[in-house]
């Protein structure tokens, strides 16, 4: 497995496939299962951060690579067309959480709200 694309609703039902993706592409990156169940809760929190934004968000991107010993994950979101007033949401505690529980993790925004989560955790720590 070099790279995984999967594009979602952005409904929190559509979290459960994103999560059960992950743990796949995990156990083919060789990550142990301690690793696997901190990356599916990090990716819960960066689901929730990216669809709870007063955006309208249409789905949910969920990107996985292996790349330089590293599983490289990117959560981002299609944003709706029309024209929204917009009021981002505070990212801070949904960093600090995700950051915990990855080795990287890098939160990309604009004006209206977070539209990127990327993480990073070794590949191949079983």
């Amino acid at each position: 497995m070099n790279k995984m694309t999967l594009t979602v609703p952005a409904k929190d039902e559509w979290a459960l496939v994103m999560r059960t993706a992950l743990s796949g592409v995990g156990a083919l990156a060789n990550l142990t299962v301690d690793m696997i169940d901190d990356l599916r809760i990090a990716c819960d929190e960066a689901f929730s951060l990216l669809t709870h934004q007063s955006q309208l968000i249409q789905h949910v991107v969920l990107v996985c690579e292996l790349k330089d010993g590293f599983l490289q994950i990117r959560l981002s979101v299609e944003r709706a067309f029309a024209s929204q007033m917009c009021t981002p949401v505070d990212p801070e505690v949904a960093h600090l959480i995700i950051g915990t529980l990855v080795t990287d993790v890098h939160l990309e925004g604009d004006s209206c709200g977070i539209y990127s989560v990327h993480m990073k955790v070794p590949a191949g720590t079983r």
